[in-house]
């Protein structure tokens, strides 16, 4: 009887415990954190910039029957300067493309000097170019990993062309005017914040033919200048 009556008593108690756990509210599901958005290069910009270039340079003097070349006159100069510009990327895509426009100073100064008498010319006689600024406006598309783009660029160059042609004992004569040509190239650019990059490009820059036609001390003169040039900018974007 007794035995009966434990066995009855612990299946109450199970009994009871079942109950008051079936009652115990359930723990409620974990919701997983929403994804962080991704970098975007949406939106304008405007920075800084500073680096180097290097000119290929061919004169062809002519003067009559007279015509010599100057060949594979080479100079450099700094570069320091600025750009604006705007990029569109769309949701979800890596894709970015963007329009910036960019102008910078620059001392950019070659002189060629006759060695030996040709035609009218004499030793001493000189033939200079300088250009005090460069600018474009280009386009750009490019592939972004996140916070890193890789973009190329192209679109149209101006810079100055001051040329200066000398000659010993009749004067000289000068023609300074801008000049228009292609420029293309690439670069890198990495956010470190959201509103500020860093970055590197490279350009070639062409201007075709420039003929400068003149008189000097009654002798006539003709120097087609072509000038191709390579540069690199360090960058420093805002954005907005």
């Amino acid at each position: 009887m007794l035995r009966h009556t434990a066995i009855i008593g612990l299946a109450l108690v199970g009994a009871v415990c079942a109950a008051n756990a079936a009652d115990l509210p359930r723990a409620m599901p974990v919701k997983a954190p929403p994804p962080l958005p991704l970098f975007t290069w949406n939106g304008f910009y405007i920075g800084v910039s500073a680096g180097g270039k290097w000119a290929d340079i061919d004169h062809t003097v002519t003067s009559g029957a007279t015509t010599f070349t100057f060949n594979d006159s080479r100079a450099s100069s700094w570069l320091a300067g600025g750009q604006i510009g705007y990029n569109w990327q769309a949701p979800g895509s890596s894709w970015v493309f963007g329009v910036e426009g960019d102008i910078h100073a620059q001392d950019f100064d070659r002189t060629l000097v006759v060695a030996a008498p040709i035609g009218p010319f004499i030793a001493g006689d000189s033939f200079r170019v300088q250009s005090d600024w460069q600018a474009s406006i280009r386009g750009r598309i490019g592939y972004a990993v996140d916070r890193l783009l890789i973009y190329a660029t192209g679109g149209v160059a101006f810079t100055q062309k001051k040329a200066t042609v000398t000659l010993v004992g009749l004067g000289a004569g000068v023609n300074d005017d801008t000049i228009v040509g292609g420029t293309v190239g690439g670069g890198l650019e990495y956010a470190i914040w959201n509103n500020v990059s860093v970055g590197v490009e490279g350009r070639w820059s062409f201007y075709g033919d420039q003929t400068v036609t003149g008189t000097i001390g009654g002798i006539p003169v003709q120097d087609k200048i072509s000038v191709d040039t390579a540069e690199v900018l360090g960058k420093l974007n805002f954005r907005f």
